[in-house]
Formats: C-alpha cells, structure tokens, sequence
C-alpha cells in the first residue's frame, strides 16, 4: 500500500485492475488488490481428500506394520511420513484407494524370492496357495525368512504373520476374509524380524 498527493482531477478512488484507490482521514492511498486465493483450488481440494485418505489408512496400521517394518526404512523420516509420501499417489481424488498395484504394504533391502505366485485354493474355502524359488543357498536371502502378508477384502485389512520360511517354497493360508475380491500383497522379513522385502501384489477372487 502506498500513499500519494492527489492530482488536478482529485483524489483516485475505486478500483481499476488491480489497483485500487481509497482515503482515510484525509490520507489518500493506493494498493494492490489481492490475488486469487489459490488455497482451495480444485486440484488442491483432491490433494487434500488424498493425503487424509492415506493418513488415516497409515494411522490403522501404525503398530501392525509401519513401525515394525517401514521404521527400518524410512532414514532421517518416520516411518509414518514415508507410508505416506509412498502411497498418496494411490489413492484417488475422492480418497478412496483405487490403484492397489501402486499401493506399498513393505519396503526394505531384502530380496523377495523369485517367480512367487499367489492363487486361489479351490479345496478350501477362502484359502490361498503361495508358491516360490527359494535362492537362499545362492546368497540371496536366507533360508529362515518368513512370509508376511497384507490382505485387503472390502474395507477390511489384515496383516498375517506366518510361520512359512523361505526354503518351504510355498504356503497354504487360509484367510480371513469371505469369497471374493481379494487384495493380497506379499512380502518376507527376516526371522529376527529386522529386514524386510518389497511386496508382490496379487489380486485373486477367492472361493
């Protein structure tokens, strides 16, 4: 805002662009008017359902995984800030989580075994059956590495800690959830339980 003498034709007053005119006791001034307030843009208001969105989902898991698992991960963050800033871009405008192969239930340095396969167990209702290559005896990984899973049916999640190790080369699990659409993303951590893989995602309509 600025302050200014008043020319031959009197005092400026009212707006023309971005400038208005005004007086006060006397005192003639003119300032700028403000810009649009770009903190309720559209794009923000879908940012905004996003991040709420993924922090509540981080804050149900906060003991179950985020701070057994990402915390090992997560630097000079939380394991909570990294959850979100991983998974935010899965959620949609509307806040629901839409992308489940973008989703992340796990990070972490070891390596998942290879050609890991999920499918529906036809002779047991809601069951699973989970197959891999163990590669342990090559140095990748160790033998004792449990598998862990993260299961998404409806609005329910379910974090399964089983006994399978690495060198079983496969698990039946029988899960919580009723017949359908199922959401499963697997992972392995150590036995002492202080390194963990990335997950594979699998979707499977279970029986």
């Amino acid at each position: 805002m600025g302050k200014y003498n008043q020319g031959i034709l009197g005092p400026f007053t009212g707006k023309v662009g971005s400038v208005v005119g005004s007086s006060w006791k006397g005192v003639n001034y003119i300032k700028s008017l403000p810009g649009p307030n770009a903190s309720n843009t559209e794009g923000q208001q879908k940012q905004r359902s996003r991040f709420k969105a993924v922090v509540s989902f981080a804050s149900s898991l906060l003991e179950t995984l985020i701070r057994p698992v990402w915390n090992l991960s997560a630097g000079k963050m939380t394991g909570y800030n990294l959850f979100v800033k991983t998974n935010i871009a899965a959620f949609d405008e509307t806040g629901d989580l839409s992308n489940f192969s973008q989703f992340r239930a796990s990070v972490g340095n070891l390596s998942l075994p290879a050609n890991l396969t999920i499918q529906d167990d036809t002779e047991v209702s809601s069951g699973i059956e989970i197959s891999w290559k163990d590669e342990s005896a090559t140095g990748v990984g160790n033998a004792g590495d449990k598998l862990h899973l993260l299961v998404m049916s409806g609005d329910k999640v379910h974090i399964l800690h089983t006994n399978a190790a690495r060198s079983d080369q496969s698990a039946e699990v029988t899960l919580p959830v009723d017949p359908g659409a199922t959401h499963i993303y697997a992972f392995f951590g150590t036995a002492e339980a202080d390194e963990y893989s990335l997950d594979q995602y699998q979707m499977v309509n279970v029986t």
